[in-house]
């Protein structure tokens, strides 16, 4: 035997008999008296989750649904050809409009309108259309719409670029007006000859690989890796709970969350209670040998509680369709011991995860006053004093031009600054400004308003367009069951034969659809709420302050001061540069700031 080598056993699936399997199901009927008080509970929803992994992980995209996307329309005239333009401006306008209201059933804003007059078959000619690109670059923009291809690009370079942030998810959705583009390989390749370019070989290469997992993970479906607890439906390739495995596994949860138990005890249960895996409803289960790593690796799988992990994209699969979750948000943190320390949270469980998850507070939002470059997050263990075992958080200047590095300048200028700025400080300095909140200002009501109602309506959309697709599904299901009862009634012993235990499925189909429309009924319902008045409006800043004040949750205090704070300038322990975010900036007291900042630091 080479060194090095080791004889190993090819794993084996051991298919398990119906008598078996039932004798299993039937010593062990149980359900969850955990799982809906986890549910109703829950202070974190899979999105938190989902922002917390895309901060965490350089490169992360969130995959949105069509209803979350935010879409731009670009609109270009060539200033070379006006006697030859097929539609002028407007017309594009009018028909660009038409196709987001009809098609994608949205409202574009104003602002998101870019208009152009420039020839595009030179690049670098158009400034406007390189801030729309820029644009989604930062994931400001989702979906881009225009009247025809050539609008977009009519030479090499920019419809390589174009072609390649569809490829890496930065561009979410293609829309025009004249042409149906498709994110397939051929796609792009008929999209690439329209752009006077071709991208179909490298594509086709890798066809079957990318399109048949990528991009079934982008859209939240099966990609070749089983999960257990749910079979994969044929028609649509989603994720249905496998009742009695489901069940199985929610038990699991309670044992090791609510009970004490260990991963061990808990795969000794799993393997005791007859845990199967199967891919479709009509295949044969298969036995599952638990091991304790088993258990753990499921603990730390967020797609347990909706959020879809493939590569570097995330999916909330709670959005894109009505998928059953296992566990809550809050349940997922508490079995993650790293990923709880950053939500500010004590839990006894250990974790599988080797390096700890540095979560970004104000990523990339504290620029160095002295160098005007970004300052690299850090999050640094304590390993003496009282504090050993503890987290400081700071922020370093990279630059080694900048004064922070250059000791003997320092010294010429008779003052001594330190390479790095405590987060505590930058903290400090936000609070200041919200404690400056003081003026009143009915358009900075009116800007909140206007984007609180963006949101309602974005999440009504959501579980409108969830409600329709669980009672299609109900539909559908109820026609199956009634087809197989007459079958069971016309042919039992073709049915027990082919066809047994589709009554069942079918029923417990139709239990979940039912479920789902009450869910989504009940969240559309939420949404009719009373938008908050002027008075609360100011109200919220004081709510800021006090959670800001009071939290040790290092995501609730990045979300406050992302809401609150576009940029920031560190000096020397104190940040004398806050730039604030609408409409925050319009409620700041100048006089005050002008007259009392500079004694605060």
């Amino acid at each position: 035997m080479k060194q090095g080598t080791t004889n190993r056993k090819k794993r084996t699936k051991v298919l398990i008999s119906e008598a078996e399997l039932a004798d299993a199901q039937e010593k062990l009927t149980f359900t969850s008296e955990y799982h809906d008080k986890a549910f109703s509970s829950s202070e974190r929803s899979v999105n938190d989750l989902a922002e917390y992994f895309a901060a965490s992980n350089k490169g992360t995209k969130r995959i949105l649904p069509k209803e979350k996307r935010r879409y731009v329309i670009y609109l270009r005239k060539s200033t070379d050809d006006e006697s030859k333009q097929v539609r002028s401006l407007e017309d594009q306008r009018a028909e660009c409009l038409k196709l987001a209201r009809n098609v994608l059933d949205m409202k574009v804003r104003e602002e998101d309108i870019f208009v152009e007059s420039a020839s595009a078959k030179t690049s670098g000619n158009r400034p406007i259309f390189d801030t729309v690109l820029q644009g989604f670059r930062i994931g400001k923009y989702h979906g881009l719409i225009s009247w025809s291809p050539d609008r977009v690009s009519r030479n090499m370079k920019e419809a390589g670029e174009v072609i390649e942030m569809i490829d890496h998810e930065e561009i979410q959705d293609l829309r025009f007006c004249t042409y149906h583009f498709e994110n397939t390989p051929n796609g792009k390749m008929m999209l690439g000859i329209l752009f006077a370019t071709s991208k179909q070989y490298s594509d086709k290469l890798s066809e079957d690989v990318k399109r048949g997992t990528d991009g079934n993970a982008v859209e939240g479906r099966y990609n070749g890796a089983l999960k257990k607890g749910y079979y994969v439906d044929p028609i649509t390739n989603y994720f249905i709970p496998d009742a009695y495995n489901w069940n199985l596994l929610r038990k699991a949860v309670d044992m090791r969350l609510y009970e004490g138990s260990n991963n061990t005890d808990i795969a000794s249960f799993l393997n005791a209670a007859k845990l199967t895996e199967r891919k479709s409803e009509d295949e044969q289960p298969k036995l599952v040998n638990v091991t304790k790593q088993m258990v753990g690796n499921i603990f730390g799988d967020s797609f347990y509680c909706g959020l879809y992990k493939y590569g570097d994209k995330l999916a909330n699969l709670v959005d894109l369709y009505n998928f059953k979750p296992l566990i809550t948000a809050d349940e997922y943190i508490l079995l993650n011991a790293e990923v709880a320390k950053d939500f500010g949270r004590t839990t006894s469980v250990k974790t599988n995860r080797n390096k700890r998850l540095d979560y970004g507070l104000l990523n990339n939002k504290v620029i160095c006053h002295y160098c005007k470059v970004p300052m690299q997050f850090q999050n640094t263990k304590i390993q003496r004093g009282k504090n050993a075992g503890r987290y400081t958080v700071s922020y370093y200047c990279r630059n080694k031009a900048c004064l922070r590095h250059n000791k003997a300048e320092q010294k010429k200028q008779g003052i001594s600054l330190s390479m790095s700025i405590r987060a505590k400080y930058v903290l400090a300095g936000i609070e200041w400004q919200l404690r400056h909140m003081t003026n009143k200002s009915e358009q900075a009501y009116r800007m909140y308003i206007n984007k609180l109602e963006v949101q309602i309506a974005t999440n009504k959309a959501i579980y409108k367009r969830k409600l329709a697709e669980a009672k299609q599904s109900l539909k559908d299901n109820e026609m199956q069951y009634a087809r197989y009862q007459n079958f069971q009634v016309n042919d039992p012993e073709g049915y027990k034969r082919h066809h047994s235990g589709k009554l069942e499925q079918h029923q417990q189909l139709m239990h979940l659809d039912a479920q789902a429309i009450e869910e989504n009924k009940a969240e559309i319902a939420k949404l009719d709420i009373a938008l908050p008045n002027e008075a609360e409006f100011y109200e919220l800043i004081n709510l800021h302050l006090l959670d800001l004040l009071e939290t040790n949750d290092i995501i609730k205090l990045d979300t406050i001061c992302s809401e609150l704070v576009t940029n920031l300038e560190a000096a020397n322990d104190s940040t004398p540069v806050i730039k604030l975010n609408p409409p925050y900036n319009l409620l700041v007291d100048l006089a005050e700031i002008s007259s009392g900042r500079g004694d605060r630091i």
